[in-house]
């Protein structure tokens, strides 16, 4: 094919499919017949210059999300297109179940502060009524992600919502310090609230995690020895999504009992997730709405079969 031809293929094909132009639109631009237009188009596409890639359900967004709510009996699932919406996304669902919810219980982690910075900020006259409040006490880290008290605060300052805290830490050393917090009158308060809550949002992590969640004191070599690989808060799951026990695990977080009884368990699978992880935390049962990825829908549905 002579380059001049080759060249005007190019064009015709980039005013057609990128541009959107009508073949009518074309010729007169191009000062050649409608009839001309057509040959050149299917030239271009026998010569491989345009390709057309049809997608079959199954691997389209919705077949996707479909495939995965039925593998894991979940209520919804929103797969996003690229990792840049998927705290938008997030945001939108839980915006969504503002007006039905009572008690909306937060997890931890770098997700869940992205996705309360992607929540708008509702008029001081549309607030909604309700609590929110943590499902785990608070790590000794730095980053605002892991300090539930703060996220439920910034949560509450946009949604209206009656912010409740959890003062207690995360992972207490000993079997007496955590007795010592559980017979508070706070985390009482906060035991009731778990019992009433009737959404919550939760990350599915992955062991190793970081920051670490002070694993080796709690459990030892359990994790690697009964070949841990997803986490939800800070419960740890083999692949089959059952729940690895520490011998010294003293953490305060919503117990499982109560997890599983919550109605709208809102899962966000972050960009990064070792596939693995995600099917782990999956098979618990315990998330009911997913928010995952396209790429990553596609690895975890690929891995399960």
């Amino acid at each position: 094919m002579k380059e001049k031809e080759l060249l005007r293929l190019i064009q015709i094909s980039k005013l057609y499919y990128e541009e959107n132009k009508t073949q009518a639109e074309i010729a007169r631009i191009m000062d050649i017949s409608r009839p001309l237009v057509s040959n050149l188009l299917n030239k271009a596409r026998k010569e491989g210059i345009v390709k057309i890639d049809i997608l079959s359900y199954q691997h389209s967004n919705m077949g996707l999300s479909q495939n995965l709510c039925r593998c894991f009996n979940l209520k919804t699932c929103h797969v996003v297109a690229a990792a840049e919406d998927l705290h938008q996304e997030a945001a939108g669902i839980v915006v969504d179940f503002l007006e039905k919810t009572k008690v909306l219980a937060l997890g931890w982690g770098y997700n869940i502060n992205k996705m309360i910075e992607a929540l708008p900020r509702t008029n001081s006259g549309a607030t909604a009524h309700g609590i929110v409040c943590p499902l785990i006490g608070t790590a000794t880290v730095p980053h605002r992600g892991y300090h539930p008290n703060e996220l439920a605060t910034e949560l509450s300052h946009k949604t209206g919502l009656q912010a409740e805290y959890l003062i207690s830490p995360a992972f207490p050393t000993t079997e007496q310090d955590q007795e010592l917090f559980m017979n508070t009158n706070n985390y009482q308060e906060i035991l009731e609230r778990w019992r009433k809550t009737d959404t919550a949002i939760i990350t599915l992590g992955s062991f190793p995690l970081v920051p670490d969640h002070g694993t080796a004191l709690r459990f030892g070599k359990k994790l690697t020895q009964e070949k841990a690989v997803g986490s939800l808060l800070s419960y740890f799951f083999n692949l089959q999504g059952e729940r690895i026990e520490g011998d010294d695990d003293y953490a305060i977080q919503i117990p499982l009992k109560l997890l599983t009884r919550i109605k709208h368990v809102i899962g966000i699978v972050p960009p990064e997730s070792n596939t693995s992880a995600v099917i782990s935390c999956l098979r618990t049962g315990y998330i009911k709405h997913l928010v995952i990825t396209e790429q990553t829908a596609k690895e975890v549905l690929n891995q399960n079969e």
